[in-house]
């Protein structure tokens, strides 16, 4: 599948082989952690097409940068990831959102 708006060719069959998403919305919360047992951010995301607020997690600091800009300019973002089923929470508690672990963000600009 050709995406124009990015440049490349995608190839769907790679990007949803393990149950992989590719989701849009805008970052409302990003929170990094540098603890023993975890060491990365989270952040909230309110998503575009229903407005439900999910958790994105990762430990790959450029991921993180792109993540704290798009809080700051409030522009709209696409991540990918994998929904997590026993997420980790840095300081202890539990989740009231579903989790994704993520490995790719695109940061839209602002026209």
């Amino acid at each position: 599948m050709a995406d124009l708006d990015r440049g490349i060719v995608v190839d769907e069959a790679t990007t949803n082989a393990r149950g992989n998403v590719e989701l849009f919305g805008h970052v409302s919360l990003v929170e990094g952690y540098d603890l023993p047992t975890y060491k990365g951010c989270h952040a909230l995301v309110r998503l575009r097409d229903t407005q439900k607020v999910v958790a994105v997690m990762t430990s790959e600091q450029k991921l993180q940068s792109l993540l704290e800009t798009a809080l700051s300019t409030g522009n709209l973002i696409a991540f990918r990831g994998e929904k997590m089923f026993n997420p980790p929470t840095p300081l202890g508690g539990s989740w009231g959102v579903d989790v994704y672990s993520i490995y790719g963000v695109i940061l839209y600009g602002s026209a």
